[in-house]
């Protein structure tokens, strides 16, 4: 009985888990709309950090955020798969980034505000009744940029000549896609698990990284 009783416990603890989870996966199939949700800067993730799915700011090798500030509006499709608890998922987002580009003069900095989408698929698959974990293909990953979107602002007034500032704004559009797409790209790809997932009803609440988002069935 010593022995019988623990194996039987954990045999009722696997299927309740397994219940879990399929409940769970079939009530994530279809597509989700999400809230916006804002990314502003915030600490470099640690090393022990970046297998678990958090995406905090990307830095460059001195530190430096790569954006002052970024908003993104999710839409997730999750594709089930017959008798499983995983499937396929694709991902769109809306994105508006703001980033420092140059100065003028080394009073008058300069912000760039820009919007695009972003296309990414991979699986998923469910664990612990609660979490969702993910694998992106980083080869199905398309970072768009609208260059038309952009709109240059400059921190105080400058004397710089119109013919300058028209000129910087064209060479920021040049160089917008170059310099989004791998900083895009290389956030989808530290993606790797949703946490603390909820469906009730049409709604959806989730943790991604360290932002909460919510989410509506369409």
């Amino acid at each position: 009985m010593k022995f019988l009783l623990p194996a039987a416990l954990v045999a009722v603890l696997g299927l309740a888990s397994c219940s879990a989870d399929s409940k769970l996966a079939n009530e994530l199939e279809g597509t989700w709309k999400g809230s916006t949700v804002s990314m502003t800067p915030g600490k470099a993730p640690r090393p022990d950090d970046r297998h678990k799915g958090h995406d905090d700011m990307h830095r460059h090798p001195d530190g430096k955020p790569e954006f002052s500030a970024m908003s993104c509006t999710p839409t997730l499709t999750f594709v089930k798969t017959d008798g499983g608890v995983g499937g396929t998922i694709d991902i769109t987002a809306e994105y508006t980034i703001t980033q420092g580009v140059e100065s003028v003069a080394k009073t008058t900095p300069v912000n760039a505000t820009f919007s695009g989408t972003v296309n990414a698929s991979g699986t998923w698959t469910v664990h612990d009744g609660d979490e969702v974990k993910l694998t992106m293909n980083p080869a199905k990953t398309v970072v768009n940029v609208d260059p038309t979107s952009l709109t240059l602002a400059y921190a105080s007034i400058t004397d710089a000549p119109q013919e300058f500032l028209d000129s910087l704004k064209v060479k920021v559009a040049a160089n917008l896609e170059t310099a989004v797409r791998p900083m895009l790209g290389a956030r989808v790809e530290r993606m790797h698990e949703f946490d603390d997932v909820k469906v009730t009803g049409n709604t959806m609440t989730l943790e991604a990284g360290p932002h909460k988002l919510s989410f509506t069935k369409q």
